[in-house]
Formats: C-alpha cells, sequence, structure tokens
C-alpha cells in the first residue's frame, strides 16, 4: 500500500477503492461508498444529474438496508440500526428545489417494504428466497456499477493528475512540503523502479 500511495495520486487511489468495493459487492462497507458518493457529488454537483446521483445513494442503501433484513431472516432483527439507515431517507431534502417524483415514490415504496418484512417473517422469508434473487441480483447490482463508473470517470477527468512542470511549480511556493517529500523512503520507491524494470518499462 505504501508503494502505490507513492505511485498513484490519492484520489485516484480512494476511486479505486470504492470501485472495489461495488465491484466485490463488499455490502458491509456500502456505507462508506455512500459517503463518498455524496461528499463528491455535494463538493462537485455537476458530475452527475439530480436523478442519478439519487439513484445512486438509494440504490447502495437500499442494498445495505436489506442486507440487514436478511440477517434477520436468520432470526437476528437489528431494527435499530435498520431504522437508523431508513431515518436517512429521502435521499433529498423535502424543501430541496430538486425533488423528483419517481424518487419519492420509490422511496416511500421501499421505506413500507422494509417496514413489512420487518413484521411479517413469513413474508420476510419468501422475499429473500424468491424476489430478492430476481430484483436485487446481477442486473441490479450491474445498474449501480454503470452509474458509480459514471461518477468516478468524470471525477477522473475533473481532477487530471499534475505534469512535472505543474507540480514543480507548486513545490515552489512551499518549501516545508519539499521537505517532506525528500524523506520518502528509498525502499519504497526501489521497489517501485524495480517493479518496472522487470515489466520492462
Amino acid at each position: 500500500l505504501s508503494s502505490l500511495r507513492l505511485l498513484v495520486p490519492p484520489l485516484r487511489l480512494l476511486s479505486a477503492a470504492m470501485w472495489q468495493l461495488a465491484k466485490r459487492k463488499d455490502v458491509g462497507n456500502y456505507e462508506k461508498l455512500q459517503g463518498f458518493v455524496l461528499m463528491v457529488t455535494e463538493a462537485v454537483p455537476g458530475l452527475i444529474n439530480h436523478r442519478q446521483r439519487a439513484q445512486l445513494v438509494l440504490g447502495l442503501r437500499a442494498r445495505l438496508i436489506l442486507e440487514l433484513c436478511k440477517g434477520s431472516a436468520r432470526g437476528f432483527v437489528d431494527s435499530q440500526a435498520i431504522q437508523s439507515h431508513l431515518d436517512r431517507l429521502p435521499i433529498t431534502a423535502a424543501d430541496s428545489d430538486y425533488r423528483d417524483a419517481e424518487v419519492r415514490t420509490t422511496e416511500s415504496t421501499f421505506v413500507a417494504l422494509v417496514q413489512s418484512l420487518l413484521k411479517d417473517p413469513v413474508e420476510r422469508a419468501y422475499f429473500f428466497q424468491e424476489v430478492f434473487p430476481v430484483e436485487y441480483g446481477p442486473q441490479y447490482d450491474a445498474a449501480l456499477h454503470v452509474l458509480l463508473w459514471e461518477l468516478l470517470s468524470k471525477l477522473e477527468k475533473l481532477l487530471p493528475v499534475p505534469d512535472l512542470k505543474q507540480t514543480a511549480a507548486w513545490l515552489g511556493s512551499a518549501p516545508s512540503v519539499v521537505e517532506e517529500c525528500v524523506q520518502s523512503s528509498p525502499e519504497e520507491l526501489s521497489l517501485i523502479l524495480e517493479h518496472y524494470k522487470s515489466s520492462g518499462l
């Protein structure tokens, strides 16, 4: 990881890590992924449109909430954790300039579904056996991946890696940063150069 940090800009490394969370379907970490999406889209609102943002955040949150409900299908109901996630809906505030009717309907329908699943163990068991694999299976994940990749790709274009000339100019006005940079571990740099050498670059 330390070598990667030398080689890859921090934002690109974080974006790649978030992409891997999604690709691995690491639902337990989807809250971190949601936080990343919200942070980026609030800082740079034009990266994706309001509906895409709502679909992506709601999609991730729904998948996480259902995973918690699935745990309840095995006999453990963490209703407090589930409710805390439901309380964070809607994705967009009621007084926001943007409140898409379709997004509102999706949110309210999902909340009703979760509440129903928590109340009725029979319905919950049926849902996760018959409905969940179809409605929240590979196609659902693929749709989330498309939205996330679009966001990450646009973020990458917005913040290109500065070239040597630009970086040197920035460092010229920050002597303390120069001192910090030259303290980089020679062992890590050597590993990176060996990697390039072995790759024939």
